[in-house]
């Protein structure tokens, strides 16, 4: 029996709890949104938090739904959980909206995800697990391997001597999660949104501050001088000969990545023209604040077909 004839859909989501940091609360301003324009579509829907006594899997392995409207991104705070979460969903062959677990596994390590893309003659930041041993190369920055969200990335976080990065890995052992060292492209950076298989808009981040990174203050603090100073705009100001080369590696790394139904993927552009992969986010966050919610009104797409899409794309999966 079809979607039409039931019309019930789970959203699956991490419930925050007071303690959480922004972008973990932000959850639930996604989930509102989805939820009403799921009742706007015409069908019903039911919340299902994802807990840590794990009820959730028995009402999933019930099915008394159509598909699940995957919003995780993690599990008990572990990033490494939201591919165990749609691995779930694989196994009991329910369909679900968004990447596969195979995507949110190679996305989420952001040195894996490198090496891969590499592989097909993309360019990519050397990177590197940050010891002891002098960095190969200057100026470098340091990022968590396998969080999103730019979690812990600050602005001394860029290191241009050694006597910096020393000082600065020495500070990080205390977070007790494993970080990369990746050489720092000082340029333009873009925001790609793809959706069904195309590059839907190219967003480009003006740096009003130095260094050019997106810190977490950035994304999620509203308030700082950070986010201010580095807003996104659309459409990224780009010629026809730099707009088809970022839209046919964005599309190439989308697959090779094994991403599917929208996603987006970050990249940078050096003096010389140079572009490289940055990283690649399946999933991305896609409530009224959110970049791909831009993307999408840039774009000339409704939130409705956008949702719709998705709905119809996870009942083609069946």
């Amino acid at each position: 029996m079809g979607l039409k004839d039931k019309g019930k859909i789970c959203i699956l989501f991490n419930k925050p709890e007071e303690r959480d940091l922004p972008d973990r609360k932000g959850v639930m301003d996604e989930v509102n949104l989805v939820k009403e324009t799921i009742s706007d579509l015409g069908y019903s829907y039911f919340l299902l938090p994802v807990s840590k006594d794990y009820r959730w899997i028995d009402i999933l392995k019930k099915k008394n739904f159509d598909l699940v409207f995957n919003l995780c991104e993690d599990f008990e705070g572990n990033s490494e959980g939201e591919a165990h979460i749609a691995g779930i969903l694989e196994i009991l062959k329910i369909p679900y909206t968004g990447s596969p677990p195979s995507a949110l596994y190679l996305c989420l390590d952001k040195i894996k995800a490198k090496i891969i893309v590499s592989h097909y003659g993309i360019k990519t930041p050397p990177c590197f697990i940050p010891d002891k041993e002098s960095p190969d190369f200057l100026p470098l920055i340091l990022k968590p391997r396998k969080k999103d969200a730019s979690l812990f990335i600050e602005k001394k976080n860029v290191i241009f001597k050694k006597e910096e990065y020393y000082k600065r890995v020495r500070e990080l052992e205390g977070k007790n999660i494993e970080f990369s060292a990746e050489k720092f492209i000082d340029g333009r950076e873009f925001n790609v949104s793809v959706f069904d298989d195309r590059v839907i808009a190219i967003g480009e981040i003006v740096f009003k501050t130095e260094p050019k990174i997106l810190t977490y203050s950035s994304k999620w603090n509203k308030k700082s001088k950070e986010y201010i100073e580095t807003p996104v705009h659309y459409p990224a100001m780009i010629n026809e000969k730099e707009k088809k080369e970022i839209e046919e590696i964005s599309i190439k790394i989308f697959k090779i990545l094994e991403m599917r139904d929208y996603g987006r993927i970050d990249l940078r552009m050096d003096k010389n023209g140079e572009i490289y992969f940055i990283e690649a986010n399946p999933n991305p966050d896609i409530s009224r604040d959110s970049g791909f919610y831009k993307a999408l009104f840039y774009a000339g797409i409704s939130y409705k077909l956008f949702i719709e899409r998705l709905i119809e794309k996870a009942m083609e999966k069946i």
